[in-house]
């Protein structure tokens, strides 16, 4: 089996796939694709916004169709996926090819709350209050985001750094086997 050209990053909400996707991408020398911030632009709007206008379907929509473009081209890249980007099917079959090597992003679920209480920007999903709607996306994204996962980080107890460094070791060994 040849090594993975591509790093997908995929995980909740606010566990860090932008921040350490960049930072990761910028140590490897690889380009950094956001897939929310795609979507915003194929939106004319930021996803945040394109979410509250057109609702959850149509934003799920437009998501599998920027997200299955940028895992086409994965090549060379690291591509942070939305929260619920493996909603379908078809998504979680990319993210199992042998070119990507997929981390799941996680912390603790208060980590996760606070993160999303300080940030603001995003737009509720379920209508309940913010760390039901955390816990509950959490029991109901799990197995799709283990399933696709090489391996698993906790971005909750670790810098950015150290983050990134711990994921260039564990990405060596795979490409190379040593």
């Amino acid at each position: 089996m040849s090594p993975p050209v591509g790093i997908t990053l995929v995980g909740p909400r606010a566990a860090g796939k932008t921040t350490l996707g960049r930072a990761l991408a910028t140590a490897l020398g690889l380009q950094f694709v956001d897939t929310d911030a795609e979507l915003g632009v194929r939106a004319g709007m930021s996803a945040g916004d394109f979410l509250r206008s057109a609702g959850e379907p149509a934003f799920r929509q437009l998501e599998e169709q920027v997200v299955l473009a940028a895992l086409a081209a994965a090549d060379g890249r690291v591509i942070a996926l939305g929260g619920g980007a493996l909603g379908t099917a078809t998504v979680r079959a990319e993210l199992a090819r042998p070119r990507l090597w997929t981390v799941f992003l996680h912390a603790p679920l208060a980590v996760l709350v606070d993160r999303q209480r300080v940030d603001g920007r995003r737009p509720g999903l379920t209508g309940l209050p913010l760390a039901d709607e955390v816990a509950t996306l959490w029991a109901s994204r799990l197995p799709a985001w283990r399933e696709v996962a090489d391996c698993e980080i906790d971005t909750g107890h670790r810098d950015v750094a150290a983050s990134v460094a711990w994921l260039i070791h564990r990405w060596q060994h795979r490409r190379t086997g040593v």
